[in-house]
This record gives C-alpha cells, structure tokens and sequence, in this order.
C-alpha cells in the first residue's frame, strides 16, 4: 500500500515537472494562444471585416496570461498589426479591445508608411535596406566597407539617411532622435539571410528576430549621424564595430595579454584589471582600434585591483597591437570615477 502511495506521489510529482516544463513551452493549457488568437480574430472581423487576418500569435510569458496577436491588413502589404489581448480577462494591454484594435492598426498603417519612406531614402541613394530593428529605429545595409572607402560609404549613407530623414515625424515635426543609426553587415552574410515567410507582411519580414540574429551572428560596422534641430547631419558620420560575445572575449583576451607581458617586462608586480570601455575606430580606417587597459602598479592583497593607471592602445580587429604603448597615470579620482583622455 505504502509502495502503491509512493508510486502514485512520484507519478504526480513526475506530471507538475512536465506540467512545469510544458507551461515554459506554452503547453497545460495555461499559456496558450488559442483562446486569444480566437478572440481576436472575432474582434478584427466585426471591426474592419475583411481588412484583417490573423497571422500568429505568441504568448507573453512571463506575465501571467494574454497574448500578442499579429495580423496582416488587406490594403497594405507592408503593414503587420500587433494588438496584446487576454481572452479570460476580457482586455487588450488593461484597455478596452475595441479601442486597442483601433490603435493598433492606426499604429501598424503608420509605421508601414515610415518602413515605405524608408526603404525608398536608401534604394534612391543605392542601398537596399535588408533589415531594420524591432524598434524601428535602425536600418540594416549590406557594404564591404574597406580603408580607402570608409571615408565616401559615410558619406552617402549620411545622404540616405537625411533624405530618409528619421529625426522628424510624419507630420514634419521634430522627434526626440539625437543621433541616428545605420549598421553594416558583409554583402556574403546579408545573402544568406533568412527570408522570413512570403506571405509575412514586409514590416514582420524585416524585423524578424532569426533575420536579425542572423546579421548579427558576425562583427558588423555602425555608423552612427548626429541630429541638430531636427535634421540630419549626413557629414557628421562615425563609424564603429560591434562584436559577438565570442568576438569581443577573444579580441579582451588578446588585448589584456599583449599589454600585460609589455608591463611585466619592466614591472613584474603590474597587475592588468580590464581593457577598458568602447574601442574606436582610427578616423578613415575600419582595421585601427584605439582603447584603453587598465592596470596597477602592484597587487593590493584584499583590495582588489580596478585600475590606477591606463594604457592607451591601438590594435588590428583580433586585438594585436599595432604601433608603441602609451601609460597614462593616476585616471582614477578619490570616487573611483575614470576620466581618460579622448584618442
């Protein structure tokens, strides 16, 4: 009988961790989209019949219940409409659903418009734009930028940009944008990009989240331009690398060991801490690096090490030094605040 209880505990202990597992995935009922999806695709067609079709629906996990419904438009191919909706609540995102639908597809008309406008700024200027962030904010191109070439890509993207002009809104007025970005994928990587589903609308299509995984699985270049009173200046064009976590360990490490062997030499009891903050790009290269390592002049024992002093570097893109090293003293003030020279 005991045996028999047991077996019956570890059998109902065996199903909650199933359960457990299943309601990560969306299974036990608790997280699925089915009511939601039915809900709103009710909800669409008594609103705008025949405007809307249900394209997916994701649950919004963590939260404790709702969904994010998709829904392609009609009129507008661009367009995906995303309405957040919980079925046994009887709300959309704590509002009224008739309303929320409402807003959600003056949003979605209105954001296809700024993707049109967009895409049409960069192929007159002679870029495609592949890709754009899921706040809709930065564009994605395809270029092989190179030392002699850095110099004019900035230049005529920063003419895409201004013409795309993203620091104003529909209604011309100016937006909160202080800068704006554009990143810069290689053309190899940008071709074997995912194509989202032909039936996805172009807006889903370009800021789905394998797509963008997928640029970004490989150290691409950014180029940032500064906006003034609402307008873009397309000759204030930086240009700067991201790195993969993988890329930017290897590149730390690489760094870190060059520097602590040139301190050692000297100094055996020179402690290196980290190299330090955002590594830029030399003006007119894509293969300069400058930066900086910190270190100290000798173990501290219980203290640990955050850096007293700096070296400033410039390295290739895996992080070799290129050129002599440059100590730079006592950048650490009493409240522990770094203040570094700009390079």
């Amino acid at each position: 009988m005991a045996g028999s209880r047991g077996r019956r505990l570890r059998g109902g202990l065996t199903g909650a961790m199933v359960c457990s597992l299943a309601l990560l995935l969306g299974g036990c009922g608790v997280l699925s989209t089915k009511n939601d999806r039915k809900r709103a695709a009710e909800l669409a067609e008594r609103q705008y019949p025949g405007v809307l079709d249900v394209l997916s629906a994701r649950t919004l996990f963590p939260q404790t219940g709702g969904s994010e419904v998709s829904f392609s438009v009609a009129d507008d191919a661009d367009a995906v409409v995303r309405l957040r909706i919980d079925a046994a609540a009887g709300t959309c995102g704590q509002r009224a659903c008739d309303r929320a639908l409402d807003e959600a597809v003056r949003r979605g008309r209105s954001e296809a418009g700024a993707l049109r406008r967009m895409r049409s700024a960069f192929t007159a200027c002679g870029y495609e734009a592949i890709a754009l962030s899921q706040d809709l904010a930065t564009p994605w191109i395809a270029a092989a930028p190179t030392n002699a070439t850095i110099t004019r890509l900035l230049a005529e993207v920063g003419a895409c940009v201004r013409r795309w002009s993203p620091a104003r809104d529909e209604t011309g007025t100016p937006t909160a944008a202080r800068s704006v970005t554009v990143n810069i994928v290689a053309p190899d990587l940008a071709r074997g990009r995912p194509a989202g589903k032909p039936s996805w609308p172009t807006a889903m299509r370009m800021t789905d989240g394998k797509l963008l995984a997928a640029l970004s699985e490989r150290p691409y270049y950014s180029a940032t331009y500064t906006v003034r009173d609402g307008t873009v200046d397309a000759a204030s064009g930086t240009a700067s690398l991201f790195r993969p976590w993988a890329y930017q360990r290897a590149f730390a490490t690489t760094v870190q060991d060059a520097v602590g062997g040139w301190l050692h030499a000297s100094d055996p009891g020179a402690e290196v801490r980290t190299y330090q903050g955002f590594w830029r790009l030399e003006p007119g290269t894509v293969d300069r690096f400058r930066g900086y390592v910190l270190f100290c002049d000798h173990p501290r024992g219980v203290r640990p090490c955050l850096g007293d002093h700096a070296v400033a570097v410039t390295t290739d893109p895996k992080g070799n030094p290129i050129g002599e090293f440059r100590i730079i003293r006592d950048v650490r003030e009493d409240g522990g605040r770094i203040r570094l020279p700009p390079e």
